[in-house]
C-alpha cells in the first residue's frame, strides 16, 4: 500500500473518531482521532517523513495538546458544579414507578426513581406503570413493594 492511502485512511479514521466525541464523550477518543489525523497530515505534506520517528513525536505533540484543550473546554462547559452521586440506601421510603416488570429473586427489573433507574426486585411480580416504595437496597439494587393512592406523576391519590 502506498505511503497516499495510508496518509488518507488515517485522516478519514481521525475524522471519524473525531466525530464520535459527542457520541462518546470521554476525550479519549478525540485524542487518538487528532493522532491519526495529523500522521495523515503528515503523511500527505511529507510522505517520506511517514515512516520516521519525528513525525510520531510531532504526532505525540499535538495530541497532548488537544488533550489538555479538551480537558479545559469540558472544564469551561461544566462549569464549577459538582458530580451528583446517589446510593441506593439514601432511597428507601422513595416512591416511583416500574419501568420494566419486577421479577422475584430477579434484578432485571427497573424502576425510575427521582428520573433515576435502578435495578429492582420484590417478593411478587409487579407489572411496568405500577407505582411502588422502596423497601430497601441491596448493592446496586432496590427492594420495591407495589403501593396504592400515588400516580406516575409522583403526587399522592385522594379516594
Amino acid at each position: 500500500m502506498d505511503t497516499y492511502s495510508i496518509s488518507i485512511g488515517l485522516l478519514i479514521l481521525g475524522g471519524i473518531l473525531i466525530a464520535l466525541e459527542p457520541v462518546v464523550p470521554g476525550f479519549f477518543i478525540s485524542v487518538l482521532g487528532t493522532f491519526l489525523g495529523v500522521m495523515g497530515a503528515i503523511g500527505l505534506i511529507f510522505p517520506s517523513a511517514l515512516y520516521s520517528p519525528i513525525s510520531v513525536l510531532i504526532a505525540i505533540a499535538v495530541s497532548v495538546g488537544t488533550a489538555i484543550s479538551v480537558l479545559y473546554m469540558y472544564k469551561k462547559i461544566g462549569g464549577n458544579q459538582n458530580p451528583q452521586t446517589m446510593v441506593s440506601s439514601s432511597l428507601v421510603g422513595k416512591k416511583g414507578i416500574v419501568k420494566k416488570k419486577v421479577i422475584p429473586h430477579s434484578i432485571e427489573g427497573k424502576v425510575e426513581i427521582e428520573n433515576t433507574m435502578w435495578s429492582a426486585t420484590s417478593d411478587h411480580e409487579i407489572a411496568p406503570g405500577t407505582p411502588v416504595e422502596v423497601l430497601s437496597s441491596e448493592g446496586v439494587h432496590v427492594v420495591v413493594k407495589e403501593v396504592r393512592n400515588f400516580s406516575e406523576s409522583g403526587k399522592e391519590v385522594k379516594e
